[in-house]
């Protein structure tokens, strides 16, 4: 049944979980855990990846025109395009004058907390400078709900997911260089000895990450293949397409939407990242299903309404005539920034954190070297000093004249000094010696 398709599948991926058939449904539980992101580098609380602030509203509208069946029937005719693009709002004229009551009342509802919010932005700012109109309702008419606030609405909804998508990107990215000048101030602070280990430990555990399995191309027949033969556990033989389709279609609707369609790629995101391996970021695993995500939507998605119908599903599945799986490559074979991207987040970081100008600044010298240098020195000077000692001539002591009585002995001498043999001096000790 085409049901309103603007609206109600955004909230099926959004807010509520669609209802769970026994087939595939282990795999769209565990796309459903990983569409809700892991804390980030600071102390950020996880959040659903679309977050409204009128999630209610947007909810409540949704589950008030399903319940009309003359304006869904009205939907039929419709293409993805127009409802994309609000047309859907033309047919509210059609709508019972109970379904009208109903949808005012969400509305008011929507503009109480939105009375509610000003209130407080206020009284924190103590202005009203940074208060914006909504552009989610119409604004000009605050005690009825009409065409444009449907049209709005939708508009609204899909332009704020494609922002979220964008800011995404951005925290990520930020998030990886974040960590990258962390690593690179944290080598700065290492004598070369230590920093070549550090280096060596971070590339064996780059290279233990990227051994894994060969990645198939998301959407691909092969990739989809093998989520049928070893996810769903049917015959790899007996595949069909259309069995298939339904068969992750898990709310029936007849779309594949966000969460069904992100349930598809667990096989190959399991291949690369492991929760219990230390090596795996999981930040990086929920940011490559949603690139995974990303590419099949422009890849399959014609008509851009952020959803996969069984008509364009067919149709990519046909196209792939040669046979042959591109493969996959994830992000731990790419950066996600340039190297100016870096080097000026770094600038800008190092700042912040009060790390001062040599934050990343590295020391040649290795400390093997350094004590190497130290001992030669000390060498040296005792080398110096034993020649000195080689070289000196021995001072004869002069001997006081003494006038012997007679009848008396004479005094006792003392043995004279060996040849060769020295008087024994304390040798100056180097502060370094013995380091």
């Amino acid at each position: 049944m085409r049901l309103f398709l603007g609206l109600a599948i955004l909230i099926a991926a959004v807010i509520c979980p669609p209802p769970r058939r026994d087939a595939a449904a282990q795999a769209s539980q565990q796309a459903e855990t990983q569409h809700t992101p892991p804390p980030q580098h600071d102390n950020d609380a996880p959040r659903p990846m679309y977050q409204f602030t009128y999630n209610k509203y947007l909810e409540e509208v949704v589950k008030i025109l399903e319940n009309d069946p003359k304006f869904n029937e009205k939907l039929k005719g419709l293409s993805e395009e127009q409802i994309k693009a609000g047309a859907v709002a033309d047919h509210l004229d059609d709508l019972d004058e109970g379904i009208f009551n109903q949808l005012s009342a969400a509305k008011a509802a929507e503009i109480e907390r939105l009375r509610k919010q000003v209130e407080e932005q206020i009284k924190a700012d103590g202005h009203a400078q940074n208060i914006k109109m909504p552009e989610h309702l119409d604004v000009e008419d605050w005690e009825k709900f009409g065409k444009e606030d449907l049209r709005k609405l939708i508009q609204k909804t899909v332009a704020d997911m494609e922002e979220m998508d964008k800011q995404r990107r951005e925290e990520f990215k930020e998030y990886e260089m974040k960590k990258k000048a962390e690593e690179d101030h944290k080598l700065a602070q290492m004598n070369e000895e230590e920093r070549q280990r550090a280096i060596a430990e971070e590339q064996a555990r780059q290279a233990r990450h990227n051994e894994h399995e060969k990645l198939k191309h998301p959407g691909s027949k092969d990739q989809l293949e093998e989520v049928w033969e070893e996810g769903d556990h049917m015959d790899k033989d007996s595949f069909d397409p259309k069995t298939f389709f339904r068969l992750h279609d898990i709310n029936g609707d007849g779309f594949w939407n966000t969460d069904e369609l992100e349930a598809l790629f667990q096989i190959e995101l399991d291949k690369i990242y492991n929760e219990t391996n230390p090596d795996d970021d999981p930040r990086e695993r929920f940011e490559e299903m949603n690139r995974m995500r990303e590419h099949v939507m422009t890849q399959m998605d014609k008509n851009h309404d952020r959803l996969i119908s069984y008509e364009e599903y067919i149709a990519d599945n046909e196209a792939q005539t040669d046979g042959k799986d591109p493969g996959w490559d994830d992000l731990g074979k790419q950066d996600p920034y340039t190297e100016e991207e870096l080097k000026k987040f770094e600038e800008e970081y190092a700042k912040e954190m009060g790390w001062g100008e040599g934050a990343y600044r590295t020391s040649t010298a290795p400390v093997t070297a350094q004590h190497d240098a130290a001992q030669q020195q000390l060498n040296n000077q005792q080398q110096q000093h034993q020649q000195q000692q080689q070289h000196q001539q021995p001072i004869q002591p002069i001997a006081p004249e003494v006038h012997h009585n007679q009848g008396q002995p004479p005094a006792p001498q003392h043995p004279a000094q060996a040849p060769g043999q020295q008087q024994i001096h304390e040798l100056p000790k180097d502060p370094s010696y013995g380091i």
